[in-house]
Protein backbone atom coordinates (compact mmCIF):
# COMPACT_ATOMS: atom_id res chain seq x y z
CA UNK A 1 0.00 0.00 0.00
CA UNK A 2 1.14 3.24 -0.51
CA UNK A 3 2.35 5.58 2.45
CA UNK A 4 1.84 8.98 3.29
CA UNK A 5 4.55 11.38 3.82
CA UNK A 6 4.97 10.89 7.24
CA UNK A 7 7.87 10.72 9.77
CA UNK A 8 8.34 7.32 11.34
CA UNK A 9 7.47 7.06 15.12
CA UNK A 10 9.64 3.86 15.07
CA UNK A 11 11.74 2.00 12.32
CA UNK A 12 12.71 -1.73 12.31
CA UNK A 13 11.65 -1.81 16.48
CA UNK A 14 11.38 -5.39 17.36
CA UNK A 15 8.11 -7.23 18.61
CA UNK A 16 8.67 -10.13 20.30
CA UNK A 17 4.91 -10.90 20.90
CA UNK A 18 1.61 -9.32 20.83
CA UNK A 19 1.68 -8.00 23.56
CA UNK A 20 4.82 -5.85 22.55
CA UNK A 21 3.23 -5.06 19.43
CA UNK A 22 -0.04 -3.44 21.47
CA UNK A 23 2.43 -1.27 23.60
CA UNK A 24 3.63 0.17 19.85
CA UNK A 25 0.39 0.35 18.50
CA UNK A 26 -0.28 2.29 21.56
CA UNK A 27 2.06 4.81 21.43
CA UNK A 28 1.68 5.60 18.15
CA UNK A 29 -1.91 6.37 17.91
CA UNK A 30 -1.37 8.53 20.69
CA UNK A 31 1.68 11.10 18.69
CA UNK A 32 -0.96 11.97 16.36
CA UNK A 33 -4.24 10.87 17.50
CA UNK A 34 -5.85 10.14 13.67
CA UNK A 35 -4.66 6.85 12.98
CA UNK A 36 -1.46 4.85 12.31
CA UNK A 37 0.58 3.16 9.58
CA UNK A 38 2.81 0.12 10.10
CA UNK A 39 5.21 -2.02 7.79
CA UNK A 40 5.46 -5.22 9.65
CA UNK A 41 7.72 -8.28 8.53
CA UNK A 42 7.76 -11.59 10.25
CA UNK A 43 7.50 -15.25 9.84
CA UNK A 44 4.68 -17.50 9.92
CA UNK A 45 5.12 -21.45 9.95
CA UNK A 46 8.51 -20.44 8.31
CA UNK A 47 7.57 -18.24 5.88
CA UNK A 48 8.29 -14.61 5.76
CA UNK A 49 5.74 -12.09 4.95
CA UNK A 50 5.69 -8.35 4.42
CA UNK A 51 2.41 -6.53 5.98
CA UNK A 52 1.37 -3.09 4.98
CA UNK A 53 -1.80 -2.73 7.69
CA UNK A 54 -3.69 1.12 7.94
CA UNK A 55 -5.67 1.57 10.99
CA UNK A 56 -8.05 4.45 12.80
CA UNK A 57 -8.60 5.21 16.37
CA UNK A 58 -10.84 2.02 16.61
CA UNK A 59 -10.28 -0.13 13.51
CA UNK A 60 -8.11 -2.07 11.05
CA UNK A 61 -9.34 -0.09 7.42
CA UNK A 62 -6.76 -1.66 5.43
CA UNK A 63 -4.21 -4.72 5.12
CA UNK A 64 -2.21 -6.34 2.64
CA UNK A 65 0.47 -8.87 2.58
CA UNK A 66 2.92 -10.17 0.21
CA UNK A 67 4.99 -13.60 0.60
CA UNK A 68 8.28 -12.50 0.07
CA UNK A 69 9.51 -15.63 -1.53
CA UNK A 70 7.06 -16.37 -3.90
CA UNK A 71 5.64 -13.22 -4.25
CA UNK A 72 1.97 -14.10 -3.50
CA UNK A 73 -0.33 -11.29 -2.59
CA UNK A 74 -3.42 -11.48 0.15
CA UNK A 75 -5.89 -8.86 0.67
CA UNK A 76 -8.17 -7.94 3.39
CA UNK A 77 -8.98 -10.59 6.20
CA UNK A 78 -6.75 -13.61 4.55
CA UNK A 79 -4.20 -11.01 5.09
CA UNK A 80 -5.25 -10.19 8.50
CA UNK A 81 -5.40 -13.39 9.61
CA UNK A 82 -1.82 -14.31 8.41
CA UNK A 83 -0.69 -11.02 10.17
CA UNK A 84 -2.90 -11.95 13.27
CA UNK A 85 -0.99 -14.72 13.45
CA UNK A 86 2.31 -13.26 12.86
CA UNK A 87 2.45 -10.66 15.73
CA UNK A 88 0.55 -13.55 17.81
CA UNK A 89 4.13 -16.03 17.42
CA UNK A 90 6.50 -13.25 17.23
CA UNK A 91 8.99 -11.72 16.14
CA UNK A 92 8.23 -9.11 13.60
CA UNK A 93 10.04 -6.21 12.54
CA UNK A 94 8.40 -2.88 12.37
CA UNK A 95 8.04 0.58 11.16
CA UNK A 96 5.45 2.38 12.88
CA UNK A 97 3.91 5.66 10.99
CA UNK A 98 1.33 8.13 13.05
CA UNK A 99 -1.48 9.59 11.56
CA UNK A 100 -3.37 12.97 11.85
CA UNK A 101 -6.75 12.16 10.40
CA UNK A 102 -5.91 14.03 7.42
CA UNK A 103 -3.64 11.57 6.38
CA UNK A 104 -5.48 8.66 7.46
CA UNK A 105 -8.31 10.31 4.92
CA UNK A 106 -5.54 10.47 2.40
CA UNK A 107 -4.27 6.98 2.82
CA UNK A 108 -7.82 5.73 2.17
CA UNK A 109 -7.73 7.14 -1.02
CA UNK A 110 -4.57 6.32 -2.22
CA UNK A 111 -5.24 2.47 -1.24
CA UNK A 112 -9.03 2.66 -1.74
CA UNK A 113 -9.04 -1.06 -3.71
CA UNK A 114 -7.14 -2.39 -0.20
CA UNK A 115 -10.11 -0.65 1.53
CA UNK A 116 -12.56 -1.63 0.13
CA UNK A 117 -11.10 -5.37 0.42
CA UNK A 118 -11.17 -5.12 3.83
CA UNK A 119 -13.83 -5.70 6.70
CA UNK A 120 -13.39 -2.75 9.51
CA UNK A 121 -11.83 -5.24 11.85
CA UNK A 122 -11.75 -3.59 15.82
CA UNK A 123 -8.25 -3.17 17.15
CA UNK A 124 -9.27 -5.18 19.30
CA UNK A 125 -9.24 -8.34 17.39
CA UNK A 126 -5.88 -8.05 16.71
CA UNK A 127 -4.37 -6.93 20.30
CA UNK A 128 -7.04 -8.32 22.46
CA UNK A 129 -4.89 -6.20 25.38
CA UNK A 130 -5.72 -2.87 23.83
CA UNK A 131 -9.66 -2.98 25.67
CA UNK A 132 -10.07 0.81 25.27
CA UNK A 133 -9.81 3.80 22.91
CA UNK A 134 -6.23 4.94 22.75
CA UNK A 135 -7.24 8.40 24.27
CA UNK A 136 -8.10 6.49 27.51
CA UNK A 137 -4.63 4.37 27.38
CA UNK A 138 -2.55 7.02 27.77
CA UNK A 139 -1.52 6.63 31.28
CA UNK A 140 -0.97 3.07 30.16
CA UNK A 141 1.35 4.13 27.86
CA UNK A 142 3.29 6.68 29.95
CA UNK A 143 3.62 4.12 32.95
CA UNK A 144 5.21 1.70 30.43
CA UNK A 145 8.34 4.40 29.84
CA UNK A 146 11.69 4.50 32.00
CA UNK A 147 11.94 6.47 34.78
CA UNK A 148 15.19 8.44 34.63
CA UNK A 149 16.99 9.09 37.84
CA UNK A 150 19.81 11.55 38.26
CA UNK A 151 22.91 10.44 39.98
CA UNK A 152 24.79 12.48 42.60
CA UNK A 153 28.06 14.27 41.16
CA UNK A 154 30.24 12.20 42.60
CA UNK A 155 28.73 9.43 41.61
CA UNK A 156 29.03 10.51 37.91
CA UNK A 157 32.61 12.06 38.00
CA UNK A 158 33.75 8.34 39.28
CA UNK A 159 32.14 6.53 36.37
CA UNK A 160 34.89 5.34 33.95
CA UNK A 161 34.46 5.92 30.50
CA UNK A 162 32.97 3.52 28.24
CA UNK A 163 35.69 2.41 26.30
CA UNK A 164 35.24 2.57 22.80
CA UNK A 165 33.64 -0.10 20.92
CA UNK A 166 35.55 -2.21 17.60
CA UNK A 167 34.58 -1.13 14.07
CA UNK A 168 32.78 -3.80 11.72
CA UNK A 169 34.72 -4.82 8.66
CA UNK A 170 32.50 -4.59 6.28
CA UNK A 171 32.94 -6.22 2.84
CA UNK A 172 30.46 -6.20 -0.04
CA UNK A 173 30.79 -7.60 -4.09
CA UNK A 174 27.80 -6.49 -6.01
CA UNK A 175 27.54 -5.07 -9.39
CA UNK A 176 28.81 -1.45 -9.58
CA UNK A 177 25.52 0.53 -10.53
CA UNK A 178 23.77 -1.69 -7.28
CA UNK A 179 26.84 -1.00 -4.97
CA UNK A 180 24.79 2.64 -3.23
CA UNK A 181 21.63 0.61 -3.04
CA UNK A 182 23.72 -2.61 -0.91
CA UNK A 183 25.92 -0.21 0.75
CA UNK A 184 23.25 1.69 2.74
CA UNK A 185 21.49 -1.52 2.78
CA UNK A 186 24.74 -3.36 4.83
CA UNK A 187 24.83 0.18 7.31
CA UNK A 188 20.68 -0.32 7.92
CA UNK A 189 22.01 -4.41 8.78
CA UNK A 190 24.79 -3.64 11.13
CA UNK A 191 22.60 -0.91 12.76
CA UNK A 192 19.95 -3.36 13.14
CA UNK A 193 21.99 -6.15 13.88
CA UNK A 194 23.49 -4.03 17.10
CA UNK A 195 20.17 -3.29 17.85
CA UNK A 196 19.65 -6.97 19.35
CA UNK A 197 22.87 -6.94 21.02
CA UNK A 198 24.98 -8.07 18.46
CA UNK A 199 28.33 -6.65 18.03
CA UNK A 200 29.33 -7.56 14.50
CA UNK A 201 33.50 -7.90 13.62
CA UNK A 202 32.79 -8.75 9.83
CA UNK A 203 29.51 -8.65 7.42
CA UNK A 204 30.00 -9.82 3.99
CA UNK A 205 27.07 -9.45 1.41
CA UNK A 206 27.51 -10.98 -2.18
CA UNK A 207 25.21 -10.02 -4.25
CA UNK A 208 24.33 -11.42 -7.93
CA UNK A 209 22.17 -10.29 -10.85
CA UNK A 210 20.12 -13.17 -12.30
CA UNK A 211 18.08 -13.65 -15.26
CA UNK A 212 14.67 -15.77 -14.86
CA UNK A 213 14.03 -18.26 -17.52
CA UNK A 214 11.06 -17.49 -20.20
CA UNK A 215 11.17 -14.34 -20.31
CA UNK A 216 10.43 -13.66 -16.34
CA UNK A 217 12.74 -10.83 -16.05
CA UNK A 218 15.89 -10.31 -14.20
CA UNK A 219 16.35 -10.06 -10.36
CA UNK A 220 19.61 -9.77 -7.70
CA UNK A 221 20.17 -12.69 -5.54
CA UNK A 222 22.14 -11.50 -2.33
CA UNK A 223 24.09 -13.94 0.34
CA UNK A 224 25.12 -12.23 3.79
CA UNK A 225 27.64 -13.60 6.29
CA UNK A 226 27.81 -12.31 9.56
CA UNK A 227 30.71 -13.30 12.24
CA UNK A 228 30.69 -10.84 15.71
CA UNK A 229 30.04 -11.58 19.46
CA UNK A 230 26.47 -11.65 21.39
CA UNK A 231 25.24 -9.91 24.42
CA UNK A 232 21.72 -11.32 23.69
CA UNK A 233 20.32 -13.54 26.04
CA UNK A 234 18.43 -14.44 22.94
CA UNK A 235 19.66 -18.00 21.51
CA UNK A 236 21.88 -17.58 18.55
CA UNK A 237 18.93 -19.82 16.38
CA UNK A 238 16.88 -16.32 17.17
CA UNK A 239 19.24 -14.05 16.36
CA UNK A 240 19.65 -15.35 13.65
CA UNK A 241 16.44 -15.70 12.59
CA UNK A 242 15.49 -11.83 13.51
CA UNK A 243 18.41 -10.57 11.25
CA UNK A 244 16.83 -12.55 8.62
CA UNK A 245 13.44 -11.23 9.08
CA UNK A 246 14.94 -8.03 8.90
CA UNK A 247 16.93 -8.67 5.81
CA UNK A 248 13.55 -10.33 4.02
CA UNK A 249 12.16 -7.13 4.65
CA UNK A 250 14.80 -4.44 3.64
CA UNK A 251 14.96 -6.94 0.49
CA UNK A 252 11.55 -5.83 -0.25
CA UNK A 253 12.27 -2.23 0.15
CA UNK A 254 15.02 -2.76 -2.79
CA UNK A 255 12.72 -4.47 -4.63
CA UNK A 256 10.35 -1.55 -4.94
CA UNK A 257 13.30 0.82 -5.51
CA UNK A 258 15.30 -0.97 -8.33
CA UNK A 259 12.02 -1.94 -9.90
CA UNK A 260 13.36 -6.33 -9.79
CA UNK A 261 13.62 -8.67 -7.55
CA UNK A 262 15.74 -8.62 -4.99
CA UNK A 263 16.24 -12.11 -2.59
CA UNK A 264 18.21 -12.59 0.16
CA UNK A 265 19.06 -16.41 -0.56
CA UNK A 266 20.95 -16.87 2.14
CA UNK A 267 22.15 -15.72 5.91
CA UNK A 268 24.78 -16.92 8.20
CA UNK A 269 25.41 -15.86 11.65
CA UNK A 270 28.39 -17.05 13.96
CA UNK A 271 29.36 -16.01 16.78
Amino acid sequence: MKLPKVNPLEENYLCLNKDEFAKLLRRTLETDGGGAFFKLLGKVEGVPYYATVLIDNQKILAVEMQNVKSGEALVGEPAFKVMREMIDKGPTVVDAFPLSEVDVKMSIVDNIDVYNSTPKIPLSELCPSLGGEPSSLKSAVESDRPVSKSLPLEEKESKPKPKPKPRTEFSLEVPSQLEPYFRAFGNRFVKYAKSIGIEPSKIKIVAKEVRYALGAGSGVHATIEVEGSSSSLLPPARLQENLENFAYREAAGLSEELGKRVVVSSLTLKL
